[in-house]
């Protein structure tokens, strides 16, 4: 080789050491086109510019997205473009080139909420691909040295907007396909758009929707969810009363061999105070061996959720389950419609599985219903029960289930037109399912026994748990004292308890927290006469009245009275004219135990059970006299079993219980007779 044609090699090895020095040591790096997308001679960049590795493409693709450049391509390279947690950018595409595979890198993702994809307070964003992967590894975070959770997902949305993700494979996650989150309180995601996607195999759910306002899923399939409850292919779920679900509309979607439900409207967490629902269903799917549409609300304090559920030209199949369950729906609130809708299954021989199930659980306040099914079909071997009510509360009924549904029977076909009359044969109500839910109403109360002094000595102590509510009478002017404790349960944590006094307007009274593990005075000067309200929460620990200056009662708003290892007597008010109404008393779970016995208004016992776990009903149907009746309960440890949460439910009489007769609070109506 010539002098000349060595310095020629040796000034090219020079000027390649040189650029790759440039470009932090990597000579796949494209630096001249990083600087003229900086300079901003284009808006386009191409994610391996930033140096694709076959074993670890993080930084390359981190670096893309984080580039400012308002359109990423995630080019087809010759392998996999292997990743740790990667965080989306706003004002952004990003274009996944057919054939693409983004897979989590092995042996990371430690971290429990560790995702593929997250994007949080951001907006604008696209993530779109002619069916390129995103793939995570679900089986390796099952073990060692991975801790069980289920938020690894693929890609997590928390309060963003204008978001739209098209075209892509999701699947194996460690968590859902897609999470629709929140990463602040009271941000909501708008504006989110999922097509032509499928969710395949992924952990925990194909889609988890938190909180979503302008929702689109169109196009997309659901399958083979399974690991971890609830396994759905689509969960709409939201954690707060805050967070919502408007304008969420499914169309044209597949769900399809879950090991959970299909689709599942879980929505207990939404209240009366939440924005009103609006979610509906057109021209969708759902087969396999689980339930294919699952709706549950809530039916107790502080009330159900407002708004609306409809679904259209919709199918529900389940070869094993009862394919369609709705659970706690109020009858009187957020009416679900299924119009023009097929409901196929089970397969089985089972006549316990209906093919339309309601189910009242424990707690339940009030009728359940509230569904309309306008020509719908029902395909099942007449074996099945065109529809059941299984009624876990024992005081409750169904009501306002209405339209036709057109059933097929071994080739037979009936047509049932729905009525209260049917209704009721096919699905009875309990004993105390008919009893009018009574409205107390807390203005309207006053002391049974106007001149009550209350003791100075120390309460009997009644431990509560979660919210526990409080009714006190005060006369204007008058110094309020409620001593309250925070007691700890267990290994349970707590910090500080909030109180909150309600005076008789509606009027808010600050009064200070309890901390932790410590007593308290809540103390107020009563700004008018009536009864005021305290309330507070201690969450799984819990909290007592230890002494008071004025007379105090336990209530609720329509739901059980939560105790916890309670005994000794407790008494109620049945008002005037009253002439139906029921006591329930139940244990808080498996195992978890109460006696009880129940007293007249002349001190005779009328009924007494031991070792309450389910739901134990008395029901009283003679007419109340016009003083009304003051009647006793007593709670006792049981026999056998665990003896920790327990609850009171009064149904068609004021929810308001007291340590001793002379201290109940009893509706106006009393002095009027």
């Amino acid at each position: 080789m010539s002098l000349s044609c060595s310095r020629v090699l040796v000034i090219f090895f020079c000027f390649l050491m040189i650029s790759a020095v440039e470009a932090g040591g990597n000579p796949d790096i494209n630096q001249r086109a990083i600087d003229e997308l900086k300079s901003g001679k284009t808006d386009v960049a191409y994610a391996s510019w930033w140096g694709f590795q076959r074993e670890d493409s993080t930084a390359a693709l981190q670096a893309a997205i984080h580039s400012g450049a308002k359109r990423v391509i995630v080019e087809k390279m010759n392998g996999p473009w292997i990743v740790t947690p990667i965080q989306l950018a706003s004002d952004q595409e990003i274009v996944f080139e057919e054939g693409v595979v983004v897979q989590a890198k092995k042996g990371e993702f430690k971290a429990a909420t560790a995702s593929l994809f997250t994007a949080s307070l951001k907006k604008n964003i696209q993530l779109t691909g002619a069916g390129a992967i995103l793939e995570m590894r679900r089986a390796d975070y099952d073990a060692a040295p991975y801790t069980k959770a289920e938020w690894r997902n693929g890609i997590s949305v928390r309060s963003c907007s204008n978001v739209t993700i098209s075209g892509l494979v999701i699947r194996e996650t460690g968590g859902d396909g897609v999470y629709l989150g929140v990463a602040k309180r009271g941000v909501t995601n708008q504006k989110i758009t999922i097509r032509d996607v499928v969710f395949e195999r992924n952990y925990r759910q194909g889609i988890s929707i938190i909180s979503a306002e302008d929702l689109q899923i169109e196009n997309t399939v659901f399958k083979e969810t399974s690991g971890t409850a609830p396994m759905a292919g689509v969960d709409f779920e939201p954690n707060h009363s805050d967070e919502c679900l408007v304008n969420c509309v499914l169309r044209n979607c597949v769900s399809e061999n879950n090991q959970g439900p299909g689709y599942l409207l879980y929505l207990p967490n939404l209240t009366r105070d939440s924005k009103p629902v609006s979610i509906r269903f057109e021209n969708c799917r759902s087969t396999g061996k689980g339930r294919a549409l699952s709706v549950t609300t809530r039916n107790n304090t502080p009330g159900s959720v407002t708004g609306s559920m409809t679904f259209e030209n919709c199918t529900f199949e389940s070869a094993e389950q009862t394919p369609v369950t709705f659970l706690d729906k109020p009858a009187d609130v957020c009416p679900v419609t299924l119009k023009n809708c097929t409901i196929i299954g089970p397969e089985n021989n089972d006549a316990a599985l209906p093919v339309i199930q309601f189910t009242a659980r424990p707690g339940v306040v009030g009728k359940i219903g509230g569904v309309a099914f306008k020509d719908c079909l029902i395909k099942a071997a007449e074996v099945h029960p065109v529809m059941m009510f299984y009624d876990a509360s024992y005081l409750s009924a169904v009501d306002n289930v209405t339209g036709t549904l057109q059933a097929q029977h071994n080739n037979q076909n009936v047509l049932y037109r729905l009525n209260s009359e049917l209704i009721q044969k096919w699905m009875p109500a309990s004993e105390a399912g008919n009893i009018t839910p009574y409205q107390t109403d807390i203005s309207r109360l006053q002391p049974l026994e106007a001149n009550h002094e209350t003791s100075s000595k120390p309460r009997r102590m009644v431990r509560q748990r979660a919210l526990s509510q409080y009714l006190v009478y005060a006369k204007q002017g008058e110094d309020v004292s409620v001593q309250l404790t925070y007691h700890q349960l267990a290994r349970y944590t707590g910090d500080k308890m909030p109180v909150k006094v309600t005076a008789p307007s509606g009027k808010v009274i600050p009064v200070d927290s309890v901390p932790f593990k410590q007593s308290a005075n809540c103390e107020f000067t009563a700004p008018e006469t009536g009864v005021y309200c305290i309330s507070c929460d201690p969450g799984a620990n819990f909290v007592t009245v230890d002494q008071s200056t004025h007379p105090l009662c336990l209530t609720s708003d329509g739901s059980p009275i939560r105790l916890m290892a309670a005994t000794g007597d407790f008494y109620f008010h049945v008002p005037a004219g009253i002439e139906k109404w029921a006591l329930g008393v139940f244990g808080g779970g498996a195992g978890e135990r109460v006696s009880a016995t129940l007293y007249d208004s002349t001190g005779k016992q009328v009924w007494s059970e031991k070792d309450i776990n389910t739901p134990k009903l008395y029901t009283e149907t003679h007419k109340t006299s016009a003083a009304g009746e003051t009647w006793r309960l007593v709670l006792d440890r049981p026999s056998t079993g665990g003896f920790e949460d327990h609850y009171v439910l009064l149904v068609g009489i004021p929810s308001v219980l007291a340590l001793t007769p002379g201290e109940l609070l009893v509706p106006a109506v009393t002095f009027e007779k």
